[in-house]
């Protein structure tokens, strides 16, 4: 990844090949695949620069440096620092030499093992087992995906996409193995190779870099005149054994399918919990746009593969030396899609104030729900209001006028009017027992939180009276006799006189 605009990633051929490998004699190789595993390897040779912020475009020469390491050397660069000269594994004093300008980054173990984990819940998408190859691969196995995608070709070329979307670099391939897909992905081989005895057919395009192993290992095997995995498959069994050591031989037998090799693997939590530095200092809400859109794209990502939605979301303004801002986005139903979740949380942003310059951002989840997926009929089109619209609309006017603002109101059993009702969720509100509703008169709509004395009455009484004496028990007694009323300019009022009468006349009420 480079800086200023995303990574490009090498381009994929044009045809990932499906390579088929030779036959085992007295085994059918229909039923022998069907009952193999096979799996997706994803490597990613710029991690360590893609897990930094801000690591995209070409602006300048990048690099990051190893500190740690006895000799300080360059783990990853990006293309403008590529086309000057440098390279993967050159020393730090080389590189200066050669690009006095260069800028240099030190690596981030933290960030770049947080970056597998999210790539990690992005591959649930395609199957359950996913597994993390530190420190900078991905492994799925994908076997019961490939109806689903059409074919293993469709299925690679599917996960490319999505990790190109991404901004990241990666190279994919499919093996029998676990170990020969991370051989071929390291290799830059970009092959669907779905046959269980494909890797031996294939251990001749494989360098021995693939590998991974010790630079002193790797320098003895090239002075033997080994140049490839398939040089080390015609070595004696034995001696490499005794010389290397058995499990560089283990990894051997794993890569060509000759012995299994069990994986972890990786757990995710049930809880969506994300913190993102910015590059940046934000002075205002708008400043944070393209922070909330990265980590709105991962709580989308983590809320599709488990199929679920949330019913609140809280973020997390954070400041360097003030308490932070907490913003809370309630849900009406489960809810997982990010359009909606956007437009909430912009509203919500647009009525906060900053005491200072946000430096980093925190997406916490509720409990995870699953979402209930509703079909509309063949005869239900055109007929039946989106039942999810009044859910939406109703988030949206909380999350602009405030979760207090926006509520539903429920009648309860109670003579006195300002006592009739309750505060109830929208939509959540149940009718009165009984024939309540039909029994007790009309009321107004806009009701007034405290009856108001009319001063110089001139109206006509149109109903009336209404007499009204309850709360006695409760030491909030009422005495009153409600009338409906018409003014000179024909608005319908409902006012009361209290008992006894001579007390003046009040308004509690206006009819629309």
């Amino acid at each position: 990844m480079s800086e200023g605009r995303p990574a490009t990633a090498t381009p994929a051929p044009a045809e990932l090949r499906r390579v088929p490998g030779p036959i085992a004699s007295g085994v059918a190789p229909a039923a022998d695949a069907a009952a193999r595993e096979l799996w997706l390897a994803a490597h990613f040779p710029r991690l360590s620069l893609e897990a930094l912020l801000p690591v995209t475009g070409d602006a300048r020469a990048l690099c990051v440096i190893e500190v740690n390491a006895p000799r300080r050397c360059l783990v990853a660069c990006n293309d403008r620092a590529a086309r000057q000269g440098i390279v993967v594994g050159m020393g730090l004093n080389t590189a200066l030499a050669l690009v006095p300008g260069l800028d240099l980054r030190e690596r981030q173990p933290a960030a770049e093992a947080a970056l597998l984990d999210r790539l990690a819940r992005w591959a649930l998408q395609f199957t359950p087992v996913v597994s993390i190859e530190p420190p900078q691969a991905l492994l799925a196995e994908v076997r019961g995906s490939l109806d689903l995608c059409g074919s293993a070709v469709a299925l690679c070329r599917r996960a490319q996409a999505g990790l190109l979307a991404g901004g990241l670099q990666a190279g994919v391939a499919l093996a029998p193995t676990p170990r020969g897909a991370l051989w071929l992905a390291r290799a830059g081989i970009w092959i669907a190779a779905v046959r269980a005895d494909a890797m031996p057919g294939l251990a001749a395009r494989l360098p021995l870099s693939c590998l991974e192993w010790p630079a002193d290992v790797i320098e003895t095997l090239t002075g033997l005149g080994i140049r490839n995995v398939a040089d080390l498959v015609r070595l004696p069994r034995d001696g490499f054994a005794r010389r290397f050591g058995p499990a560089l031989q283990d990894e051997l037998d794993e890569g060509l399918g000759r012995r299994r090799q069990p994986r972890r693997r990786h757990v995710v939590p049930e809880r969506f919990d994300e913190r993102l530095e910015l590059p940046v200092e934000a002075g205002s809400t708008a400043c944070l746009a393209p922070a909330t859109e990265q980590l709105l794209a991962r709580l989308g990502a983590f809320l599709r593969a488990r199929a679920s939605g949330l019913s609140e979301l809280r973020i997390d303004l954070l400041y360097r030396e003030h308490p932070p801002t907490r913003v809370r986005l309630g849900l009406t139903r489960p809810n997982g899609h990010e359009g909606h979740l956007r437009e909430l949380l912009r509203e919500r942003l647009a009525q906060s104030r900053l005491p200072a310059a946000v430096v980093a951002l925190r997406f916490r989840s509720g409990v995870l729900l699953p979402l209930s997926l509703r079909g509309a009929g063949l005869f239900e089109q055109g007929r039946a209001a989106d039942p999810e619209a009044t859910a939406r609309l109703l988030e949206r006017l909380r999350a602009r006028l405030g979760e207090d603002a926006v509520f539903g109101v429920c009648p309860v059993p109670e003579h006195r009017p300002e006592r009739a009702w309750r505060i109830a969720e929208p939509g959540g509100a149940t009718p009165l027992p009984g024939h309540w509703p039909a029994l007790r008169p009309a009321r107004p709509l806009w009701m007034l939180a405290e009856p108001q004395p009319l001063a110089g009455w001139d109206g006509v009484l149109v109903t009336g009276p209404e007499r009204i004496e309850s709360g006695w028990w409760d030491g909030h007694d009422v005495r009153r006799d409600y009338y409906v009323a018409l003014t000179q300019g024909g608005v319908r009022l409902w006012i009361f006189c209290e008992r006894p009468p001579g007390q003046g006349w009040f308004l509690h009420g206006v009819f629309g």
